[in-house]
């Protein structure tokens, strides 16, 4: 439609192309409800969109694609929101202190939901990483851990796959 077309229907075929516009972009996430949590819970320290808050919270806009791409380190995402975690950690040349609480009680499925909009509509490149399931986080929370132990598990995850 060009514009002039576009003036001469006014305000309506403004919001009407608005409109389109809109759902054109919502049908481009694949975890929306994991979006609605994400933004509910998350995004107050992460920030809209997983750009993180410098010093406070680090942005979750590569390594977590990462950690789901890789057997070895694939748990560390379901051990992290399920138990939390504190501590200094660098990410991008960037530090953050910052004690990330835990959200057992969130469902399996909604931390599933969660994880994967993190993982596959936040983070450009995935590599091979599966989207996660109920039952995987069903089997995470069955683990005896802490945010002490998810804290020092990710030492190892982050040397393991060349990430400082």
């Amino acid at each position: 439609m060009t514009f002039s077309a576009i003036k001469s229907l006014g305000a309506f075929a403004l919001f009407a192309l608005g409109t389109v516009t809109g759902v054109a972009r919502a049908e481009m996430l694949h975890f929306p409800a994991g979006k609605a949590t994400f933004d509910a819970r998350c995004a107050v320290c992460h920030q809209a969109g997983g750009k993180g808050q410098d010093g406070l919270a680090p942005p979750l806009t590569s390594y977590p694609g990462r950690y789901a791409a890789s057997a070895q380190s694939r748990h560390q995402l379901p051990d992290t929101v399920l138990h939390g975690m504190y501590g200094e950690i660098r990410v991008a040349d960037k530090t953050y202190n910052f004690k990330m609480p835990n959200f057992d009680s969130m469902s399996d499925d909604e931390l599933a939901q969660v994880l994967n909009y993190v993982v596959f509509d936040l983070n450009g490149s995935h590599g091979p990483a599966k989207p996660f399931t109920a039952a995987e986080i069903k089997d995470a929370r069955a683990k005896p851990m802490d945010a002490s132990a998810v804290y020092s598990q990710r030492a190892s995850v982050t040397k393991a796959l060349g990430l400082r």
